[in-house]
């Protein structure tokens, strides 16, 4: 009964089955979509999802005026400095920040995804025309690993916390809680629903890069072929012969069968330029749609990474600003923090720098056909496609200000070390004026 319930779910034919994991965030607000499973397969906007947003936004702003008024804070339960209520302050502000535009993205920006999920309708049938079929069963089970890891991680993360508060005999009121949880909810939302948008990219770039691969292949068979004809010698014969069976020995990936393609190389090769062109328009309808989101949610990480790291080596610098009893929940309390938002970093790198480098990947082979093909016609294709290629490059970024790749994490490690040691250096001048102050009270006292 299980495994057939699970041969059921898991079972995916086309864009829409494979985009449910995607679906069911709508119900906070953060996909304001709908499917339509009719005959003509639509996408929509979704009314409920759209209100449903309002009231999750409207909760939060209640929860942050609420706490911010009380004057509660999480730092502020350990200890107060006036580093920690200035970075407090910071962090609120962010968050807010981070929030209102995450939201704002969310509900008036929301036909942007309509668009995508639309055009990779467009991309999915001119594939068909080619013979291939795109596994929507692995994006699909994708979906809900992703999914399922996102939740688990938060639900562990913030039952965690919670514990390790009241561990330390901290009891935050549930408006300050809920200020402090909502946000980490809504990023990995977002982030999740960037995981799902850039991986139907990357395996349609897969494909793309499977059609150039499988015209390559059927080139140098070719040209093996002539090689090895019987008007070349023996030795040409022995070592054309060796290197043949060399590349029959390697297997190849395939999706499906492919006879059109080799049938017809130069018709695959302007549906290849069709499918980049789409493709690159998805990319960058993904970058508008995502960018000041994910601008607000890096900004927030980052922030929140350098804070911790600064209460961590405050808390081991000074000792005795904490009870003895609430030290290791503080350590533990901020490193899981600290944890959290390092891998919301990483899962949007990762996720941004395999799109780019699968959809790098086709020049590459282009012009292996290049060197290969002999034919005018075929030639003439590749070479609009090579400029196609080299003028349309996949990237993203966040609003332009820099690039979401594997630099990114080089440029934060950087960044984050070098405002730390300020922030030491900040903290060092702050107490030697107060151990001066403190002296020169003590000396006009005694002179009295």
């Amino acid at each position: 009964m299980a495994f057939k319930l699970w041969e059921r779910i898991s079972q995916a034919d086309n864009v829409f089955q494979a985009l449910r994991p995607l679906t069911y965030i709508s119900l906070l607000g953060l996909a304001p979509f709908r499917l339509n499973l009719n005959p003509r397969k639509e996408v929509q906007t979704s009314t409920y999802s759209f209100v449903a947003g309002i009231v999750h936004y409207l909760f939060f702003v209640l929860c942050f005026v609420t706490s911010g008024l009380e004057g509660d804070s999480i730092i502020g339960y350990f200890f107060q400095t006036n580093i920690t209520r200035l970075g407090d302050k910071t962090l609120r502000l962010t968050g807010i920040l981070a929030m209102s535009t995450i939201f704002g993205f969310t509900m008036f920006k929301r036909q942007r995804l309509v668009s995508i999920i639309q055009n990779y309708i467009v991309v999915d049938e001119i594939f068909v025309r080619l013979g291939m079929k795109l596994d929507y069963r692995r994006i699909l089970l994708f979906s809900f690993l992703i999914s399922l890891g996102m939740l688990l991680f938060n639900v562990i993360y913030l039952c965690v916390s919670y514990g390790l508060l009241v561990s330390a005999t901290i009891s935050p009121s549930f408006e300050t809680f809920t200020t402090f949880a909502l946000p980490h909810i809504n990023i990995s939302l977002m982030v999740f629903k960037f995981l799902c948008t850039t991986d139907l990219a990357k395996s349609r770039f897969s494909m793309l890069n499977e059609i150039l691969q499988d015209i390559l292949d059927a080139h140098i068979e070719q040209y093996n072929a002539l090689e090895l004809s019987p008007m070349h010698s023996v030795v040409n014969h022995k070592r054309y012969s060796h290197r043949l069976r060399n590349f029959i020995s390697t297997p190849m990936k395939r999706y499906s069968v492919t006879s059109i393609i080799r049938l017809n190389p130069e018709y695959a090769i302007k549906q290849v330029s069709n499918i980049h062109n789409l493709l690159c328009d998805i990319c960058h309808t993904i970058e508008e749609y995502f960018t000041y989101p994910l601008l607000g949610i890096i900004a927030i990480s980052f922030l929140f990474i350098l804070f911790d790291d600064f209460y961590i080596l405050e808390a081991v610098l000074n000792p005795k600003r904490l009870d003895v009893f609430e030290t290791d929940e503080f350590f533990a309390f901020f490193l899981i923090q600290m944890s959290w938002y390092i891998v919301i970093i990483i899962l949007i790198v990762e996720s941004s720098s395999r799109t780019i480098l699968e959809g790098n990947q086709s020049a590459a082979i282009v012009h292996k056909i290049l060197n290969i093909t002999d034919d005018p016609e075929l030639r003439d294709r590749l070479f609009r496609l090579s400029l196609q290629l080299s003028h349309r490059r996949v990237l993203f970024t966040a609003a332009g200000l820099f690039r979401l790749d594997r630099t990114l994490i080089f440029t934060i490690t950087g960044a984050a070390t070098c405002y730390l040691i300020i922030l030491v250096q900040f903290r060092a001048t702050h107490h030697m004026e107060d151990a001066v102050g403190a002296n020169a009270s003590q000396l006009h006292f005694l002179h009295d």
